[in-house]
């Protein structure tokens, strides 16, 4: 008999979605919420972070509110609007992110 890996239900997630943040959940700070585009509710990870190695390079932003600790995965960024210091990311599935970045659109997104 062969031994079968656990697959752990989020990583295999992975390959059928795309992410489109992790932030620190509120009510549990060592924990982190994973928003998926075209997802409303997001996926809760255990250990904040572990789910930011898991995902691999992400940008770490900072909220309008100086709030830190929202990682985004860039690809999953279709434009950037820029409104001075604060930036609002747009997601490939039209949902939106406001930062607070001082630097230039193009660094944000892909395209």
């Amino acid at each position: 008999m062969r031994d079968v890996p656990c697959i752990e239900p989020l990583s295999f997630l992975v390959g059928q979605k795309t992410l489109r943040m992790l932030v620190r959940d509120v009510q549990n700070p060592s924990a982190a919420l994973v928003y998926w585009l075209g997802v409303a509710e997001p996926a809760c990870e255990a250990n904040f972070f572990e789910a930011t190695r898991k995902f691999g390079s992400l940008m770490q932003l900072v909220l309008p509110d100086e709030r830190p600790g929202v990682f985004v995965n860039r690809s999953a960024v279709h434009t950037v609007q820029d409104c001075g210091v604060v930036k609002r990311l747009v997601f490939k599935d039209k949902s939106s992110l406001d930062v607070r970045y001082s630097g230039p659109c193009s660094d944000l997104c892909d395209a």
